[in-house]
């Protein structure tokens, strides 16, 4: 089996159904690194590890969720340009742990699934992230 990039803490998420990614967040390490890095294990996942994404765009956004606008989301480095984005705020329903696992560690084919409609995969693993 091919060795997987594991994720660790700052890695790059996106949901399928939010406007904005984000960054993952391990507020205390679990001991186990990769590259000097915290490995990001399949039950983090919760509100402390993914706060949201934005605007959710699904067609059973969360209940409850206030109306927000952000500024449209431009990959850093980028020249382009993204128009406003406005509709109920993403707040992750996220229904378990990462799947698709490695063990307990969480790697760049693990992805998450929310209420919502959407999956929440990763875009980068975090290790070229700098703490």
């Amino acid at each position: 089996m091919e060795d997987k990039e594991y994720l660790v803490r700052g890695a790059l998420l996106r949901c399928s159904k939010g406007s904005h990614p984000r960054r993952l967040n391990l507020p205390t390490s679990h001991g186990v690194y990769s590259k000097e890095h915290p490995i990001i294990r399949k039950d983090d996942y919760k509100e402390e590890n993914i706060s949201h994404f934005g605007v959710c765009q699904s067609s059973t956004p969360p209940e409850g969720a206030e109306i927000v606008r952000y500024k449209g989301y431009v990959p850093p480095g980028s020249t382009e340009t993204a128009e406003e984005v406005q509709g109920k705020q993403c707040i992750p329903n996220i229904t378990g742990e990462w799947s698709t696992v490695n063990g307990q560690a969480v790697t760049m084919d693990s992805y998450l699934v929310c209420n919502c409609m959407g999956t929440i995969e990763p875009l980068t693993s975090g290790q070229e992230y700098e703490d």
